[in-house]
């Protein structure tokens, strides 16, 4: 057993939809795997841990350095850095994928990516949970991502990764909101933008927003 698949809320989800639920799931054994299945979760857990290292101060390094790795969106980011600092970027993995029967689109229902990071944060790198009976007309849709309503899962979640992260002795949480509308809606489970220029940026760009709390 994967020691952060307990962050997942399996039960709600085999609650909801029974035998018919179909479950993915990958740890830190399965990085090259990952590395072709999700290589821009895995390229974005790299950039998290950068952007860290750079705005908090944790290293002297050229914050320009690994351009090349951003620029073609690198699943081996973290690799990179892990060689450059000699320390160990990715601590812990988890990955799962869930379907309602067979594993197709139309049948997604979940998927989450999970990560134990440099120096000591918890990062949600991916959350997505889908109602597929409730598809959501784009003129009704409130955030640009969602296509279908969600399950209602998300606060079980973040509770699961708060108590991971304290079991686990982590400083902080970290996620990154893919858009500007997303920051309202993590500030309500106590997530705030980082506080550095970088952060600020990206609020006005509207995209790949730096977020945290402390455990």
């Amino acid at each position: 057993m994967h020691q952060l698949s307990v962050i997942l809320p399996k039960s709600q989800l085999v609650d909801r939809f029974g035998a018919k639920l179909v479950l993915e799931e990958y740890g830190k054994n399965d990085l090259k795997l990952l590395a072709t299945k999700i290589p821009q979760g895995l390229h974005g857990l790299g950039g998290s841990v950068w952007n860290r290292i750079v705005t908090k101060g944790w290293h002297q390094v050229d914050p320009q350095q690994l351009a090349p790795y951003f620029r073609s969106r690198s699943p081996a980011l973290h690799q990179v850095i892990s060689k450059l600092l000699d320390v160990e970027v990715i601590r812990d993995i988890y990955y799962a994928k869930g379907w309602r029967g067979a594993k197709r689109r139309s049948n997604l229902v979940m998927e989450m990516l999970v990560a134990w990071l440099y120096r000591n944060d918890l990062h949600l790198g991916d959350i997505t949970f889908i109602n597929p009976d409730k598809p959501i007309p784009k003129a009704r849709r409130k955030y640009q991502f969602q296509t279908h309503e969600g399950l209602g899962l998300l606060p079980d979640l973040l509770a699961n990764m708060r108590g991971k992260a304290k079991e686990l002795g982590c400083e902080q949480l970290t996620l990154t909101a893919a858009a500007a509308e997303q920051v309202g809606l993590f500030n309500r489970f106590g997530f705030t933008v980082e506080d550095n220029d970088n952060a600020r940026l990206t609020v006005k760009i509207g995209y790949g927003i730096p977020m945290e709390q402390d455990v």
